[in-house]
């Protein structure tokens, strides 16, 4: 049998049902048709032509922990997640706590996660998603004891690259700031935009490469391997009628994972090079906002082309979007500017 015979006379499981011969004209008629199962065309990049406005930023309370780098809001309060000692003291392990909209502290875990910048919950709330950032993981866990259940790998983790059309990173006005006021030392640069100096100035939480990547490679010494090879994993983290969505810097993508078979359904590509919270807001929902860090911005997706059909910038020195989520008719979200001092803000949409 010859290779196209063969592949001709392969099986399809779309929906449940088994269809035998499919073409490649069949397989793009089911995509088009929005089948289960069906892998529709990736998007292209979004082009930058949309049309902004300017939030009105309310800053609400102080994360509870060190910091806050992923949040989901639901409705028994907002998730955050922080880094803690997981790439230092406590190896492997982070912390997540659920706050009440007030800012009162309802529960603290202790998961499985390395330096990881995203939590994403259930619907029914039994279980959180966690975006294991350093170790290249999606860890899902029991919301209220923290134990894991499952682990998976990330699709579209790598090393997160520059491409010569990227957007400068915004300064860090508003965490400059807020450090000089609470007696902090600078970390210097003015930046986030993870460039070698912002790694070696973040206090140990990268490490600095020639190449500003943040995480160094073996070098050519006798003896000496040197550190892991570079790369991290995935972000934001968001649900919606049993399939979880996720933003990766590395792929540049935001991708819908069915969680039972751990299969990518489908992914369209981020604005920028440094995407981080993702936010779905009812379960018919159609848009997913995306925000981006460096660019101080949230984007409102179509969920199937990848369109931009939205986009709020915050103002010149508002904390910075780090773990985001949406909810009702307002976007969240958590500045990771660490010390006890990371603001929890939003914005009406």
């Amino acid at each position: 049998m010859k290779r196209r015979q063969f592949l001709g006379t392969t099986a399809l499981a779309a929906g449940g049902t088994m269809v035998m011969g499919a073409s490649r004209q069949t397989l793009l008629a089911q995509a088009q048709k929005a089948l289960p199962g069906a892998q529709g065309a990736t998007p292209a990049t979004p082009k930058h032509t949309y049309t902004t406005r300017t939030a009105k930023v309310e800053i609400l309370f102080k994360a509870p922990g060190l910091s806050g780098n992923g949040m989901q809001c639901t409705e028994e309060g907002i998730w955050t997640i922080d880094n803690a000692g997981s790439r230092t003291d406590t190896p492997g392990r982070c912390k997540v706590y659920l706050s009440s909209y007030e800012g009162k502290k309802l529960r603290e875990l202790s998961p499985e996660g390395t330096g990881p910048s995203g939590i994403g919950v259930d619907e029914d709330n039994q279980t959180i998603w966690i975006g294991s950032t350093y170790s290249r993981e999606i860890i899902r866990a029991d919301a209220k004891t923290g134990e894991t259940i499952e682990k998976h790998f990330t699709p579209g983790a790598g090393v997160i690259y520059r491409r010569t059309t990227d957007i400068p990173a915004r300064s860090d006005m508003y965490g400059q700031k807020a450090r000089a006021e609470a007696g902090i030392p600078a970390r210097g640069g003015g930046r986030r935009g993870g460039g070698a100096a912002d790694a070696a100035a973040a206090g140990g939480r990268g490490q600095n490469t020639s190449d500003g990547l943040g995480v160094g490679r073996g070098g050519a010494v006798a003896g000496n391997p040197g550190p892991p090879a570079p790369g991290t994993g995935a972000h934001g983290q968001q649900t919606q009628n049993g399939k979880l969505w996720m933003s990766v810097p590395p792929g540049r993508m935001i991708y819908r994972v069915d969680p039972k078979t751990w299969t990518v359904e489908h992914m369209f590509p981020t604005v920028g090079f440094r995407p981080h919270g993702i936010g779905i807001e009812t379960r018919d929902a159609r848009h997913l906002w995306e925000s981006d860090t460096n660019m101080g911005a949230f984007f409102k997706r179509d969920m199937v082309t990848g369109e931009i059909v939205d986009a709020i910038i915050l103002p010149d020195g508002s904390p910075f979007p780090h773990g985001m989520s949406v909810h009702q008719g307002y976007i969240y979200w958590v500045d990771d500017i660490g010390n006890g001092i990371a603001p929890v803000c939003r914005t009406k949409i």
